[in-house]
């Protein structure tokens, strides 16, 4: 009878940790909030620059072999 009431402890256990774990990470979250948003500001603003610098290097590539 003593395996029948042990059975679900592990899924319990498991399921506590991975619920922990959630929560930690929403937590960090939270906490970084601003600092991931501006991150994602700060790349997205990166990206569009250097494609405009690429477009522009190319469209002066083709003025002057034309």
């Amino acid at each position: 009878m003593k395996i029948k009431e042990e059975s679900g402890q592990v899924s319990t256990e498991l399921i506590l940790l991975i619920a922990g774990m959630i929560m930690v990470v929403l937590l960090a979250t939270t906490v970084y909030k601003d600092y991931l948003f501006d991150l994602n500001n700060e790349m997205t603003e990166n990206e569009v620059n250097n494609l405009k610098n690429k477009l522009n290097n190319l469209n002066n590539l083709i003025k002057e072999g034309g």
